[in-house]
């Protein structure tokens, strides 16, 4: 079914310190928009390209659930999919048996998929990864699922896997739900609620976190032709159902949080690191590079090869400060921006990540624990990450663990860098889940990668 290559990675490496990286890291397509425009595209009415996709663990993922569900799939060449939408119906579910689809572990992924697969009659949710992604809460998701007439079977408390989903009498209407914990199920809903075949209104009864992943949603939405009434705050939607998707041609963007682990790579490694491509405009984005520019790195930005893109070049060398740091408008960067700071002259705060608890791994607590084994000064708070740099180097000389969490595996190389011995990493495999290219990639930009065979 797909064609990216079965990268063999290894369970362990080793990064040598005192390597400048340089040259140009092939950056993979965006993952937040990658998973979104392959959902429109199966709900479309007809054929749509997606292209740009990232070779991950995540797209592979969404590609296989798209195929359990019946959605005809063709690869086009080794990045373009041609997606046959289904008009907003599932072929699957028309067979008469219940579906079954493994989530891996991909979160985003797998709260995306129980809002547009609510109206499945019988949906089963598994997942092998029982200690990462078996371990994080839908509980406020399936509840708003619950009123809207879906009858959710899962572990409790927090609506952990497996899931059963029991769509037979859904129905429109007005529906709370907490934006507090994941922005996914604000997501899931806004997805679902075209599908519904009367008028849907959604409530948020609390704050929106992480609303630049809402804003993205809204626009793909826009983009295929959906109308959602909402205010600037993103605290009420009004869907009128039923919509139709519009087929519609992606070309994904490349991946803004990847960017961010070459360019705080590159301001603590030294040497020059040139990242083309990137989306010109999105919350995210932005504040990783006012995050940058806040630590003193070198870094600037020019105008890209194609309308609505930018170049980012970052230059090593440069003396790094702390800085006080809003992580929220980019969580996702929270770890690799962390592992910079080890680097820098005085204390760096983050504050507002408390939803870095719900990742993959608890991304304070395990974060800061494998910081300070390889030598750094890092605290946790109940919202925030304290770390006081050590601009001479961490003193490493230990192995360190990824807490089967992608973002932990690039922030603890980064640290290795910069330390004053190597430091090895167990859990290298899961850089799979967003770029399986990583270690190989920094082993061709200039790296010490002890382990890649």
């Amino acid at each position: 079914m797909e064609p990216f290559s079965t990268m063999a990675l290894p369970e362990r490496v080793t990064i040598h310190p005192g390597a400048a990286l340089t040259g140009a890291p092939h950056l993979p397509g965006a993952k937040y928009p990658a998973v979104r425009a392959l959902l429109l595209a199966a709900l479309g009415d007809g054929p749509s390209r997606v292209a740009g996709l990232p070779p991950s663990d995540d797209t592979r993922v969404a590609l296989e659930a798209l195929a359990r569900l019946g959605v005809p799939l063709r690869w086009l060449d080794a990045e373009t999919l041609l997606v046959t939408g289904g008009a907003g119906h599932w072929p699957a579910a028309t067979i008469g048996h219940p579906v079954t689809l493994d989530v891996g572990n991909a979160g985003a992924v797998m709260r995306l998929l129980l809002g547009v697969c609510a109206m499945v009659p019988t949906i089963h949710f598994t997942t092998s990864h029982m200690a990462s992604l078996g371990q994080r809460p839908n509980a406020d998701l399936l509840q708003a699922l619950s009123q809207l007439g879906v009858a959710v079977e899962a572990r409790q408390p927090g609506g952990l896997l497996p899931i059963t989903l029991h769509g037979g009498g859904i129905h429109g209407g007005l529906v709370r739900i907490s934006g507090a914990r994941s922005s996914q199920y604000l997501s899931a809903l806004l997805l679902l609620g075209p599908l519904l075949g009367e008028a849907c209104e959604i409530a948020v009864t609390d704050e929106v976190r992480s609303a630049g992943f809402v804003r993205l949603t809204l626009a793909m939405l826009s983009s295929v032709g959906i109308t959602v009434a909402h205010g600037p705050d993103l605290r009420h939607f009004r869907i009128a159902s039923p919509q139709a998707y519009q087929a519609h041609d992606w070309q994904l963007p490349r991946d803004f949080p990847t960017a961010a682990t070459w360019l705080a790579a590159g301001a603590v490694a030294g040497g020059t690191l040139h990242l083309a491509g990137l989306p010109a405009e999105t919350e995210d984005g932005g504040a990783i590079l006012a995050a940058l520019h806040a630590f003193g790195a070198d870094v600037s930005v020019t105008p890209g090869a194609e309308t609505g893109q930018i170049a980012v070049e970052i230059r090593g060398g440069t003396t790094l400060r702390g800085a006080e740091i809003d992580g929220e408008p980019c969580i996702d960067s929270v770890p690799v921006l962390a592992a910079l700071a080890c680097s820098a002259v005085g204390t760096t705060t983050f504050r507002n990540v408390g939803n870095l608890r719900l990742k993959e791994s608890n991304r304070i607590d395990d974060l800061c624990a494998e910081l300070c084994r390889a030598g750094a000064d890092a605290r946790p708070g109940p919202e925030s990450i304290t770390i006081q740099g050590r601009p001479n180097g961490i003193a490493g000389g230990v192995t360190t663990d990824a807490h089967h969490d992608h973002r932990l595996a690039m922030a603890l190389a980064i640290v290795a860098l910069r330390a004053k011995a190597p430091i090895s990493i167990t859990g290298a495999t899961h850089v799979a889940k967003s770029y399986p290219a990583f270690w190989s990639e920094l082993a061709r930009l200039g790296a010490t990668v002890e382990g890649l065979g």
